[in-house]
C-alpha cells in the first residue's frame, strides 16, 4: 500500500494508544510517522533487519535515506500482501 493511500488513516485505524509508557509512545511515534497500522507495524518489526532498522529510526534522514525507507516499507507491504 502506498504512502498516499495510507495518509488518510485516522488515529483509531493506526491503533495509537493515548495511555501507556515510554515504549507505547515510541511505537506510536513510528506508526504515526509512517502511517502504519498495528498489524503492519508488528509484521515489519518482526522481519526488519538491523541495517533496515537504522534507516527506519533515522532522526534526520537525507533524501537517499527516505528513498531507502520507502523501498523497505514497500518490500514488507508486498510480502504481507503475498502472504494473505
Amino acid at each position: 500500500m502506498s504512502r498516499l493511500l495510507r495518509r488518510n488513516r485516522t488515529y483509531v485505524e493506526l491503533g495509537l494508544l493515548s495511555s501507556g509508557g515510554v515504549m507505547d509512545a515510541f511505537d506510536n511515534a513510528i506508526k504515526e510517522c509512517y502511517r502504519l497500522t498495528d498489524n503492519e507495524y508488528d509484521y515489519i518489526a518482526e522481519k526488519l533487519t538491523d541495517e533496515e532498522g537504522e534507516y527506519i529510526l533515522c532522526m534526520e534522514p537525507s533524501f537517499s535515506d527516505k528513498r531507502k525507507i520507502i523501498e523497505i516499507l514497500n518490500k514488507y507491504f508486498n510480502e504481507m500482501d503475498s502472504n494473505k
